[in-house]
């Protein structure tokens, strides 16, 4: 508490007075001054700055004390107690009209003024706290070009700031009606902001509302409220002008429309180009297959009936031609049905890998029958994936580790899963002649073989097609392997 404040006794009983000042310096409060009248009140206010006034209510002069005291609010912040022996209505009221601090009755105890004296001392520094804090908020507040809002939803009025009424061109210091703060907006803005202060719906809500006040020299000038509600059925928000940001916003849309409209027709012009080069690809190689299988096939005619004349020179050409042309045929076999899954629609489903790997298997074992080879596959692997797909790509990579695993005593393959970081992952595992580690990468690429054809037969497209599947499925194809010893390959399929 503030024992040592500064107090001003306006009494015009000198007795009184004197009685007055000797009891609060006896409680340890400064009072070096007693004025009589008004004038000499508002004299040593605006000398001595005292801290509170105790204020007789009939004193010299003529003014009275609540005169006095309406002056002094209007000029200098200084809290007033009225001490008066007069407690009619009439004068009640004309005290209250002063906002005064205190109403001490006479005669009051020596406890009772302690009590009222240092309750208007705090309530004096909260209040001068409170102004503080609003000053330096609408400091930051006109900095920020912002501005403050009331709703009072059972009068129907809003009360703007200066900032907010200057962002919402309307005069400042005074209060408008619902349809006069409405009428500032954009027409079509204004049925969400009514709602908004609405209170007879449904209860008061916090809420953010971005509405349109007229334009300015860039277009429309952008306002946002952000509000609370308060007790009383009142709101209370931050009005701010987010024009910059808003035309920010419209133009970064406009791109954004142009943009995919854009992307769009490139898409389209992509697929149209796409569509062509499948279309030609594929009558291109579907045409191919007659003249090649023509002369696959003149050249063994002409080895079964001019054997003789061509003698062992020209049949082992002869020969070479035909094998060349096979090796033609099958690569165009595989282009076509490259093509086919790469067009093909998907129709994910849960498939069955065991059961489909454990049936390709037997297919394989069946193909040649007196080869020793025991194939092992991993019960309950199961994926979420398309059916017809998965099987081709089971397919190209046994048949790869059948067909790698030729010139071993046994063939070994084994199918399984297991849990990898991108999700359920499946290998197809064999112990056939392997490869070098560093060509792992050309392995999925297009017509890339690490072997000769002399030692393996193939089209060199079918690890191409196995990359191809799994990537449609959001997948990744590997391998791993050592020579002479096997190999491994992996693949994921995320359906």
């Amino acid at each position: 508490m503030n024992a040592t404040a500064h107090i001003l006794i306006v009494e015009d009983e000198a007795i009184v007075a004197f009685n007055l000042q000797q009891r609060l310096t006896q409680m340890g409060y400064h009072v070096p001054d007693v004025a009589v009248s008004g004038k000499e009140t508002l004299q040593l206010v605006s000398k001595t700055r005292p801290d509170l006034i105790l204020m007789d209510i009939h004193i010299e002069g003529g003014m009275d004390g609540i005169d006095v005291a309406a002056r002094i609010h209007e000029t200098s912040p200084v809290p007033v107690i009225y001490l008066t022996a007069y407690s009619e209505d009439s004068t009640l009221d004309r005290a209250r009209k002063t906002r005064p601090y205190g109403y001490l009755i006479k005669p009051f105890s020596e406890r009772e003024l302690h009590a009222t004296i240092q309750m208007a001392l705090e309530r004096h520094l909260a209040e001068e706290a409170l102004a503080e804090s609003q000053r330096l908020l609408q400091q930051a507040l006109d900095a920020a070009h912002m501005g403050t809002v009331e709703f009072d939803c059972t009068s129907g009025q809003v009360r703007l700031s200066p900032g907010s009424a200057s962002l919402m061109g309307q005069p400042n210091n005074c209060a408008l009606t619902f349809a006069e703060f409405l009428s500032s907006m954009n027409e079509a803005d204004r049925p969400a902001m009514a709602a908004q202060m609405d209170a007879s719906t449904a209860p008061l809500h916090k809420f953010s509302e971005e509405f349109r006040v007229g334009k300015d020299a860039h277009g429309d000038r952008w306002i946002k409220i952000d509000a609370s509600p308060l007790p009383g059925q009142r709101l209370s928000g931050i009005v701010q002008n987010i024009t910059q940001r808003k035309t920010a916003e419209i133009q970064m849309g406009q791109l954004n429309d142009s943009l995919e409209l854009q992307v769009g027709e490139r898409t389209s012009e992509l697929q149209q180009s796409l569509s062509e080069l499948e279309t030609f690809t594929y009558s291109a190689a579907h045409d191919l297959r007659a003249p090649i299988r023509a002369i696959a096939g003149l050249s063994t005619v002409m080895i079964e009936d001019y054997a003789d004349g061509l003698g062992a020179p020209g049949v082992k050409l002869l020969k070479t031609m035909g094998a060349s042309a096979t090796r033609m045929g099958a690569l165009i076999d595989a282009l076509l049905e490259m093509s086919r899954l790469s067009r093909s629609a998907m129709s994910v489903t849960e498939v069955d890998i065991s059961q489909m790997a454990s049936e390709l298997g037997e297919l394989l074992m069946a193909s040649e029958p007196d080869r020793r080879a025991v194939i092992t596959v991993a019960p309950d692997l199961t994926a979420l994936a398309d059916p017809t797909l998965v099987r081709c790509v089971l397919d190209n990579l046994m048949r790869n580790a059948w067909k790698f695993s030729a010139r071993k005593e046994t063939t070994h393959i084994e199918v399984g899963g297991f849990m990898h970081e991108e999700g359920p992952a499946f290998f197809v595992r064999d112990e056939g002649c392997g490869f070098d580690m560093k060509f792992a990468e050309r392995l999925f690429a297009p017509f890339n073989r690490l072997h000769n054809h002399n030692e393996f037969s193939g089209s060199g497209i079918g690890l191409s097609i196995v990359k191809r599947i799994v990537a449609r499925h959001g997948g990744r194809a590997w391998a791993e392997s050592v020579p002479g010893e096997g190999s491994t390959f992996f693949f994921t399929l995320q359906g």
